[in-house]
């Protein structure tokens, strides 16, 4: 009979620790919206045990956002017991029925669960079911204006995010295969504005994007995705050790995603790709290809309202603007050879910018005409072919021909002004000055031997001798260089050789001017064909043309700063004809 009931004892002891023993899987919730999360928590109850299930197995079905556990140890007479919890923060890559599968821990196994993933169409729509967390909070659409538009023409593409759950996230991306069929620019920042559906607070943000089509035939506007997270009050389920010292408010923080009083759950949406049919480029005849809104040409001179003569540079810089294509479809722009023109176009720069929600591409290129003999030229008109999407017709923006009368040179004793080149400024307006001083030195004379009585003309004498002095040295001090060091008269030579071998074609340049004006005596002298022909030597202007080449191009010949100053050295050390050594005095009288 003791037999027995020992037995009996031990039997049910053993059962009650079986039945102690379980491991269960649950979920916050079974329907929930494509694009959010869930959270599957994991409970086992029993002995200590230091395993973890192997969870592998979500990895077919969903993308673990994160996993954390908790856990409680109670020892009772002796008896020591285990409370254990894995947290899971899913997210579903499918839609429709998926089941989370059933999970092992020893002799232990959960039972498998069935989910239900919803499209969430709209959030705020119709849709409705009994639980509030399986009514979709967030909804991610994409919207073409143009679904047949022309290889390389600009489609604008909006994506808007229905926010009813306080989305917090990135910029959109584009993903999948077809987005190397698209060139993709952002065309403004993104606009956010609320209104109220059904009674519920809904926010759209709104993101604008032109897109290029590089290839014609069917093809597909690529998937966005957006990435973030809202938040979410803790899960109560989950098990808190200090939930019975601070209540029930600090429950559940610790497992998952979590901030200090909230969850962080990871939402991650995407939009449908768009099919589009883009239509092949009309037959141009071989021209450049550009579907665009409008275009158009224009230029500018510089200086504004030029006068055209032999020797002097103009700059003219020509713009093509273009609306609806980006910059790397804009055709080369070319200048026609013009006689008695010498031309030095630059290297074209080129932008993309956006005005009005569309894009604008712009290529702007200068050209340096420098006229070689007087008289009348015709510089050609510059036309660009482009294709008008709004009409479905070729059209030709032109900018006309031009008729210019070239002016002779001005020689050393003329009194015209020559038309100057942009980068000679410095040195003209030097000249100015010193024209200005002069002027204002015989005025100063004439005053103060006019209106001071009892002056004798001795004195008027020696004060317009000091006047002379210090006009001198304001006229003749040594000016700067380009690099801003001191250019010594004496020394010019060495200035000249250092110029010509460290490449500063400028400080070259004015070194050069400045060197003829000093020895020929002419303050006229402005650019680099007058002093060409005070020098009337073949192999300098030979010389003086590579200059110009490299002030002018940027396909200048290799320079050779050697033979440049091998040509100036022989115009230095040779006399000129019909200097006089003696240098007027300032006029003491008008």
């Amino acid at each position: 009979m003791k037999k027995l009931l020992l037995s009996l004892v031990l039997s049910l002891f053993f059962a009650a620790q079986a039945q102690a023993e379980s491991l269960v899987a649950s979920v916050n919730r079974t329907t929930l919206p494509a694009g959010e999360t869930l959270v599957l928590n994991v409970d086992y109850d029993g002995s200590d045990t230091n395993t973890t299930p192997d969870f592998s197995a979500l990895n077919q079905d969903f993308k673990i956002y994160s996993q954390g556990q908790s856990f409680l140890t109670n020892i009772i007479n002796g008896q020591m017991t285990q409370t254990r919890q894995w947290n899971l923060v899913l997210m579903p890559k499918n839609k429709g029925q998926i089941t989370i599968p059933s999970f092992t821990l020893g002799q232990l196994s959960s039972d498998p669960i069935t989910i239900n993933v919803v499209n969430a169409a709209a959030a705020g729509s119709a849709q409705q079911t009994s639980a509030a967390d399986s009514r979709p909070k967030f909804a991610f659409k994409a919207a073409a204006d143009n679904l047949t538009p022309y290889v390389q023409q600009q489609v604008n593409l909006v994506l808007t995010l229905y926010d009813t759950g306080g989305f917090q996230g990135e910029m959109p991306v584009f993903e999948g295969e077809e987005a190397k069929d698209w060139i993709i620019k952002l065309l403004k920042e993104p606009t956010v504005s609320s209104k109220v559906v059904d009674g519920k607070s809904l926010r759209e943000i709104k993101f604008y994007y032109a897109l290029f089509p590089q290839k014609s035939g069917e093809l597909m506007i690529p998937q966005a995705a957006i990435n973030g997270y809202y938040l979410s009050k803790p899960n109560r389920r989950s098990y808190d050790p200090f939930a019975d010292l601070f209540g029930d408010d600090f429950a559940g923080i610790g497992f998952g995603l979590s901030d200090m009083f909230a969850n962080r759950n990871p939402v991650y949406l995407t939009t449908d790709p768009i099919p589009v049919s883009v239509k092949p480029a009309a037959a141009a005849n071989g021209q450049w290809w550009i579907p665009a809104e409008d275009v158009k040409l224009f230029a500018e001179w510089n200086p504004a309202g030029p006068v055209f003569r032999v020797g002097d540079a103009v700059s003219r810089t020509v713009y093509l603007r273009a609306a609806g294509v980006i910059d790397s479809q804009l055709p080369e722009i070319k200048f026609a050879p013009v006689s008695g023109m010498k031309q030095y176009p630059e290297k074209p720069l080129t932008e993309a910018k956006v005005e009005n929600g569309e894009i604008i591409a712009v290529k702007k290129i200068t050209n340096v005409y420098i006229p070689s003999e007087a008289g009348s030229v015709t510089l050609p008109e510059i036309a660009v072919e482009w294709f008008n999407v709004k009409t479905g017709r070729y059209e030709k923006a032109v900018l006309p021909a031009l008729n210019l009368k070239i002016l002779p040179a001005v020689s050393s004793t003329g009194n015209a002004p020559a038309a100057q080149p942009a980068e000679a400024a410095p040195a003209q307006d030097m000249a100015q000055r010193g024209a200005d001083i002069a002027n204002a030195a015989e005025e100063t004379q004439t005053i103060i031997i006019d209106e001071i009585p009892g002056v004798k003309l001795y004195g008027g004498l020696a004060i317009a001798f000091l006047l002379g002095i210090l006009l001198s040295y304001l006229v003749l001090k040594p000016r700067r260089g380009s690099r801003g060091e001191e250019k010594p008269h004496g020394d010019i030579l060495k200035y000249i050789s250092r110029s010509s071998r460290e490449k500063d074609f400028r400080a070259l340049r004015d070194g050069i001017i400045e060197w003829a004006r000093e020895r020929y005596g002419d303050d006229k002298i402005s650019n680099l064909k007058q002093v060409v022909k005070q020098t009337k030597s073949k192999e300098f202007e030979a010389e003086i043309n590579k200059l110009m080449e490299e002030l002018y191009s940027n396909n200048g010949h290799d320079w050779d700063s050697e033979a440049f100053i091998k040509a100036f050295e022989k115009v230095y050390r040779r006399k000129p004809r019909g200097k006089s050594d003696e240098q007027p005095l300032p006029k003491l009288y008008k």
